[in-house]
C-alpha cells in the first residue's frame, strides 16, 4: 500500500531505496577497507624484494628447509674452532639466530653457525661454515658469494668498510663478515686473521 505524498502525488514506500532525506543509501565496504589491504600488498612485496636481495644481519634462522649439513661441515667446524682457540678466543653455540647478508648463490645451502665471545659485541662474533657437495662445488658459490658481496645489492647489507673472510676448506666455506667502523676492537682483526690460515683464500 502506498500512501500519496503532497499534491503532486510523489509515493513513499517501504520499497523506495532512498532514506528518509532523499539520498540514495550506498553499498559495499568503507573505502579505507580497500586502503588497509593494498597497504599490505605494498609491504609485503617490499618484504620479499629485501628478502631476494639478502639485505639486513641477525634477521632469523636459516630456512627451516635447509638441509641438515653433514660430516664435512663438522670437521671445518672442529678446525675453526681449534684455530680460534689457538689465539684465546672463547667460542661457544649462537646464542641468538644469526643470518648474514647473502646471495643467491649460498641463500639455501646447508650451515652450520658457531659465535665467538666478543666483550665488545655480545651481540656479533658470528662464523657461518657452509657444506657444498663437492670441492669445485664450493668454489664456484665461493666465487659467485665474493662477485654478490662486491655488488651494490651485497653491500648494502654491511657497513662500508666491511671486510670479508672467506675461506674454502674441502666441500665447505668458512665465511666471516667484519668492520672496523661498526666495531673498533683490535680483536677482531686477529679473529680474522686467524680464520683466512684455514683452508684456501677464496678468489674471485
Amino acid at each position: 500500500m502506498t500512501v500519496a505524498n503532497g499534491p503532486g502525488g510523489a509515493q513513499a514506500g517501504s520499497g523506495s531505496g532512498q532514506d528518509p532525506q532523499g539520498a540514495p543509501r550506498r553499498g559495499g565496504p568503507p573505502s579505507w577497507f580497500f586502503l588497509v589491504g593494498a597497504t599490505g600488498v605494498v609491504i609485503a612485496v617490499l618484504l620479499l624484494v629485501l628478502q631476494g636481495l639478502g639485505i639486513g644481519v641477525r634477521v632469523g634462522a636459516p630456512a627451516a628447509t635447509l638441509a641438515p649439513v653433514g660430516d664435512a661441515a663438522g670437521r671445518t667446524h672442529a678446525q675453526v674452532v681449534a684455530a680460534l682457540e689457538r689465539v684465546s678466543f672463547q667460542v661457544r653455540e649462537p646464542q641468538s639466530p644469526y643470518r648474514p647478508g647473502e646471495g643467491p648463490s649460498v641463500v639455501d645451502v646447508p650451515r652450520r653457525t658457531l659465535q665467538v665471545v666478543l666483550p665488545s659485541d655480545p651481540a656479533g662474533g658470528f662464523v657461518v661454515i657452509y657444506e657444498l657437495p663437492t670441492n669445485g662445488e664450493a668454489d664456484r658459490v665461493g666465487r659467485e658469494f665474493l662477485t654478490y658481496l662486491a655488488s651494490g645489492a651485497g653491500a648494502i647489507g654491511y657497513p662500508r668498510d666491511t671486510r670479508f673472510v672467506l675461506q674454502r676448506l674441502g666441500p665447505t666455506l668458512v665465511f666471516f663478515p667484519w668492520s672496523a667502523e661498526a666495531n673498533p676492537d683490535p680483536r677482531l682483526a686477529e679473529m680474522a686473521a686467524a680464520l683466512e690460515a684455514i683452508g684456501t683464500k677464496v678468489m674471485p
